[in-house]
């Protein structure tokens, strides 16, 4: 079973669909009626109560932002924020949510301006690292200082890629630039491959309050934060990391 058909199983909006279809289907039946009631307490479980915040906050809080950097010897970003497809469409460099992926990244290479850069993952056959390739050097980057790892295509595939394409002194200090939400699992496949990385989470999705999201939004919280947990729970499972929940 590949892991998007896993995630068809199991995605948390989907129940409501599949419950509400099941039970119209049914419904001169009383397990039909049943069906369509859960379906509305999926919608208040998952749509209207906080569940979102709930299952996102231990992920985003799990690494906090670095205090203090003096010294870095490189940055890696994980791809993600590109959009691949719509990009080749339009003719420029396009992102969805994950943008500050890119944004911390361009801030730390030029705060760190001797740091080597590394940008991590590729998705086919559109490709996120040429739509990172020509935004980084279009916002100036200097093409030396940066190496366009494009062989890995899931987040345990990174290391040991960036690994293949970068020498690393296990003395250095590198940082991991991802999402908050991703940073745990993108930790525990850093350090199955022996890399202990610096964390470096950005694009946090939640504040402090667990109200105030509207319906849509809540729905796909709910849905980012199980891929994330499913995702912890699968690449344990299959052997990929060696923690099921990294910490500090």
């Amino acid at each position: 079973m590949t892991t998007n058909l896993l995630w068809l199983l199991v995605k948390p909006s989907d129940w409501i669909v599949y419950t509400a279809v099941l039970g119209l289907v049914l419904w001169r039946r009383a397990i039909g009626r049943r069906l369509v009631v859960a379906a509305v307490i999926l919608v208040l479980v998952l749509g209207v109560l906080p569940t979102s915040w709930l299952l996102t906050v231990p992920l985003e809080r799990r690494f906090p932002v670095p205090a203090k950097l003096d010294t870095v010897d490189g940055i890696i970003v994980l791809a993600g924020a590109e959009r691949a497809s719509e990009s080749k469409l339009y003719g420029q460099p396009l992102l969805n949510s994950a943008a500050d992926r890119l944004t911390a990244f361009l801030m730390l290479a030029r705060r760190f301006p001797e740091a080597r850069l590394v940008h991590s993952g590729d998705t086919v056959p559109d490709s996120q690292s040429a739509v990172a390739r020509e935004l980084l050097l279009g916002a100036g980057i200097d093409p030396e200082r940066i190496v366009f790892e494009t062989k890995s295509r899931i987040t345990c595939g990174s290391p040991r890629a960036t690994l293949d394409v970068v020498a690393v002194d296990p003395s250095q200090r590198w940082l991991l630039v991802t999402s908050a939400i991703h940073m745990p699992r993108s930790v525990a496949c850093f350090r199955a491959a022996g890399w202990d990385v610096t964390p470096y989470p950005t694009n946090f999705r939640v504040g402090a309050h667990p109200f105030g999201f509207g319906l849509p939004e809540n729905l796909e919280g709910v849905d980012v934060a199980a891929h994330e947990w499913v995702g912890l729970l699968y690449y344990r499972l299959r052997g990929y990391t060696h923690d099921l929940f990294p910490g500090p």
